[in-house]
């Protein structure tokens, strides 16, 4: 049976495919070909980064090779992670599991087939980022086409054991704990281990393998690279095969494989015997809505609403809007993994190798775009899709006495605040670091002002004109064209407001260096009304496109 439901993926893949027709057809070669861009940079950049290090004397191999195990070191423990949260919604979540439970299907098929969905869903973004260094590692080292097909080989087993384990532990969760409230823990804790990983990795400072001048001994160097990277877990076994591979040693090779392949039969040979037990009770538990229990006291919306009339509407919006998002950790525990993002990002800034305060000040005027970029991609995962987010029951605001433009107005609201937080701390915090001086201070600081409601401004605009309202996982969202198009906009944006300011901070500098008269009036009028339009074009465009779209869209 589990033959008919794999095949069943297959024809829809296929169908899908076949189905593109006009500008369907011309969004998605368009989306392919800008992906390939990113990925022939990043080719580029790891094939300078290890053709560097496979040239440094007696120990370039090895640099290399320590490296790959790092990397896929890191890509395990993120498809462990991604498989967490994931697995969640789609063996107990899914729109179509109550269909496939009423068809005449065995159990253990059922789980199986969504398993394999985690799996792919959980590992296919990662396993794409990883493929341009496998690719420029083949061609330092000067490998053959034949060391691809055994790395794509091994990725098989090697991503299926990585996803068994966020399977495992979901199925385990929702047997023993068959409830509601268990989808929050295990989002919550899918945003812990996201976080600790995240930090752990960039607190190790794995910037000390390109810099063996740090390290006090060349003997404690070279025995650092000697040593397995987790050589009991899966991703050592991958290096270990795909060296063997690299000095013609099948025997290692094979063996390698072998138990990596045998590992991956006997965990879902695992999986599947305990399905049968534990995968029903956990599914009807996660059908189950939590008792409610509501109070009679006034809410501060209503106090404010019987003070201030006019805000009743923005208040009502905004009280539907606090609830669901305190009910849903699927967004309130990514503040966990804020938190992570704005202390590995501070750290990174202390750890800069610069020297004078000239050069300070200069890298805290370039952080605008850096922090930009990071506002940008939050907004991304809180501000483009909050539009989409009303779902099924978009036609009650269409249907209630709000305009359009209120509805976006108060969605705008609620994001804006937390978007101007990050960024002030991003800036501010960078500057306090680096010692930045107060023309570059003020500058930096209302610049990322700006940027914040613009960029907020344009994820809720871009999100009306891209609404999809039919949409089961965030993530596709995130993924999709008008996700692109927002951080398309956003970087050009941002990349224009950096150099529209790159005039006056050269005046200031050369004022800094000594140079007589470097300020020029009329050159800074200039730079500040082309700033003022671009902030004013970048918010107004896709907000009035958004309000247009959606009092276009029917329910």
């Amino acid at each position: 049976m589990l033959n008919i439901l794999l095949e069943r993926k297959a024809r829809t893949f296929l169908n899908t495919l076949l189905g593109l027709r006009g500008w369907k057809l011309a969004k998605n070669l368009m989306f392919a070909g800008v992906g390939l861009l990113m990925l022939s940079a990043l080719y580029f950049g790891f094939w300078r980064l290890l053709n560097y290090l496979e040239g440094v004397e007696l120990i370039g191999p090895i640099l290399s090779w320590k490296l790959t195990s790092m990397v896929l070191l890191m890509t395990f423990s993120m498809v462990i992670v991604s498989s967490i949260i994931i697995s969640m919604t789609t063996l107990y979540y899914s729109f179509d599991l109550k269909f496939l439970f009423s068809a005449p299907l065995d159990l253990r098929a059922i789980f199986m087939d969504k398993a394999f969905e985690t799996v792919f869903y959980s590992s296919w973004t990662l396993v794409l980022a990883i493929l341009p260094y496998i690719i420029a590692l083949g061609r330092v080292k000067a490998l053959g086409g034949g060391f691809y097909l055994a790395y794509g080989a091994l990725m098989v087993p090697f991503v299926m054991l990585a996803g068994a384990t966020g399977i495992l532990f979901s199925m385990l969760v929702m047997y023993l704990f068959p409830s509601s409230r268990t989808r929050d823990i295990t989002w919550l804790l899918g945003s812990l281990s996201v976080a600790f990983v995240y930090v752990v990795f960039r607190f190790s400072r794995p910037e000390k393998l390109l810099r063996p001048d740090s390290l006090e001994v060349v003997a404690q160097y070279i025995h650092y690279l000697q040593t397995p990277t987790a050589p009991y877990l899966p991703s050592w076994w991958v290096t270990k095969a795909m060296t063997a591979y690299s000095t013609g040693q099948w025997q290692a090779f094979a063996g390698s494989a072998l138990v990596l392949c045998l590992a991956a039969a006997a965990v879902y040979a695992c999986i599947w015997l305990l399905s049968g037990r534990l995968y029903m009770r956990g599914f009807s538990g996660a059908q189950s809505s939590p008792r409610f229990k509501g109070g009679r006291g006034t809410l501060p919306e209503q106090r404010l609403a019987h003070r201030f009339p006019g805000l009743r509407v923005p208040l009502t919006l905004y009280w539907k809007d606090r609830l669901a998002l305190a009910r849903d950790a699927r967004y309130w525990s990514q503040i966990i993994l804020i938190a992570a993002l704005v202390a590995v990002y501070l750290f990174s800034i202390r750890q800069l190798p610069l020297d004078t305060p000239d050069l300070k000040s200069l890298v805290s005027f370039l952080n605008v775009g850096v922090a930009g970029f990071v506002v940008a991609a939050i907004g991304l995962r809180f501000t483009f899709p909050a539009i989409s987010l009303e779902g099924n029951s978009y036609w009650l605001l269409k249907s209630a006495p709000a305009t359009t433009a209120s509805v976006m107005k108060e969605k705008l609201l609620v994001s804006l605040v937390p978007s101007v937080l990050i960024g002030l701390v991003l800036i501010t915090a960078s500057n306090r670091l680096l010692g930045a001086d107060l023309f570059i201070s003020v500058l930096s600081t209302c610049t990322i002002l700006a940027a914040s409601v613009v960029i907020s401004v344009m994820g809720i605009g871009l999100g009306a004109v891209f609404p999809d309202f039919k949409v089961e996982n965030i993530h596709q969202l995130e993924s999709s064209y008008g996700g692109f198009l927002y951080m398309a906009c956003a970087m050009a944006y941002l990349s224009l407001t950096v150099a529209v300011e790159a005039w006056p901070v050269q005046m200031h500098f050369a004022e800094r260096f000594g140079r007589s008269n470097p300020w020029d009036l009329k050159g800074v009028l200039l730079c500040a009304g082309v700033f003022l339009l671009l902030n004013f074009t970048a918010a107004y465009v896709p907000w009035k496109l958004g309000v247009r779209n959606l009092e276009r869209h029917e329910v």
